[in-house]
């Protein structure tokens, strides 16, 4: 995830943020030059005179925001309650075909909630929904299928 900002929060200067999705490592520069690492979470910043030490609070999943120059600065927001719901909706079909449904079921909620976190308008958001529980199901299904015609073959 690579995020740039540039507002007056920033003090009209490119904030960018990396964050690696499988290692979760941050890379944080602003205004063009990388900032070391203090600390978990912090980042120190010098520029001749001034030394400003930026705090990374946050997840992915809860939000992301930087404290720095006083003011905080929203890079991730956090995920809204209706995202939550629909994102749910997707897994519970999986779920009903056990095991291999389940996971199945929770793969396509946890990529329904990062694609509809993306996405500004409702109804986008649950039409996408819509189509990730679609495909859950039907996935489910054509696998348990299988599973029964392997197992109860033999019988």
């Amino acid at each position: 995830m690579k995020i740039i900002i540039n507002n007056e929060n920033t003090n009209n200067k490119d904030l960018y943020y990396e964050e690696g999705f499988w290692t979760g490592k941050r890379t944080v520069k602003y205004d063009g030059a990388i900032l070391p690492k203090v600390k978990r979470g912090s980042y120190e910043y010098k520029n001749g005179e001034i030394t400003e030490i930026f705090k990374i609070k946050g997840n992915q999943l809860a939000g992301i925001k930087i404290k720095m120059f006083g003011s905080e600065v929203e890079i991730v927001r956090k995920i809204t309650w209706q995202e939550i719901i629909m994102s749910i909706l997707v897994f519970l079909p999986g779920f009903l075909f056990g095991a291999i449904g389940g996971a199945i079921g929770g793969l396509l909620g946890f990529t329904n909630l990062v694609i509809i976190r993306q996405v500004d308008k409702i109804y986008l958001k649950i039409i996408f929904s819509i189509l990730f529980m679609a495909i859950g199901l039907l996935l489910s299904y054509i696998l348990a299928v299988l599973v029964f015609k392997i197992v109860f073959t033999y019988f």
